[in-house]
């Protein structure tokens, strides 16, 4: 993802790449070829560097309070990958660096950007097809399963990893939650094989996200 992100970066034209952290240099230094950025093994010498305005934290979920909360006590914007947290505490402890540091910290939760989500929440907002009373979201997908070609050891599981996403789009849709309640089915060889969350923001609206990661729903 991070090397989705560089590239990115390097096609706006206000936005320099200054350095790319990898604990493998030579995978830094691949990225960095096709700019002036710096490869660096250690994270805090981009961190630290006062002449550096923002930090793009692409590390796996469990390391991102570390990371997070010094780039933002060091004056730096701060644009974070999903899933934002693991621990309800890391995430409160990031939001609080982010408020203290009056700096911006920026959650990789893309949906609000994609056209056609943009599309549903100014229907819904208008109110022109009338109240949305319920959603609900399936995905489709492999690269979460263990056995995937395309897997990665630090991917958590789907309802972390992609459940995020749809429950932040319903909570632009229809607002905070009064109610969150949540299902797994298990299987004998461990882990679960489809995770169920339902919530319920008023009386009339509901939604529900469902992701099956055994026998192609994830």
């Amino acid at each position: 993802m991070g090397v989705e992100h560089a590239f990115s970066y390097g096609s706006i034209d206000a936005v320099e790449v200054a350095g790319v952290f990898s604990r493998n240099l030579a995978r830094a230094e691949a990225i960095t070829q096709r700019s002036s950025a710096k490869p660096v093994t250690d994270a805090f010498a981009l961190i630290d560097d006062p002449a550096i305005d923002a930090i793009d934290v692409c590390l796996p979920s469990i390391n991102h309070r570390e990371y997070v909360v010094a780039a933002l006590g060091r004056g730096k914007h701060v644009f974070c990958e999903t899933p934002f947290a693991l621990r309800l505490e890391d995430a409160d402890a990031m939001i609080e660096a982010a408020r203290a540091s009056k700096k911006v910290l920026l959650v990789g939760l893309l949906i609000r950007s994609i056209v056609t989500y943009e599309h549903v929440h100014r229907i819904a907002e208008s109110g022109e097809l009338g109240k949305v009373l319920s959603v609900t979201a399936y995905r489709l997908g492999s690269y979460l399963r263990a056995d995937a070609p395309d897997h990665k050891e630090h991917y958590s599981e789907p309802s972390t990893e992609l459940m995020t996403f749809d429950f932040d789009f319903v909570q632009w849709l229809l607002g905070r939650p009064a109610r969150v309640t949540a299902a797994a089915a298990g299987s004998a060889r461990g882990g679960s094989t489809m995770t169920a969350a339902a919530r319920r923001c008023s009386p009339a609206a509901s939604c529900r996200a469902v992701f099956r990661s055994r026998s192609g729903f994830v």
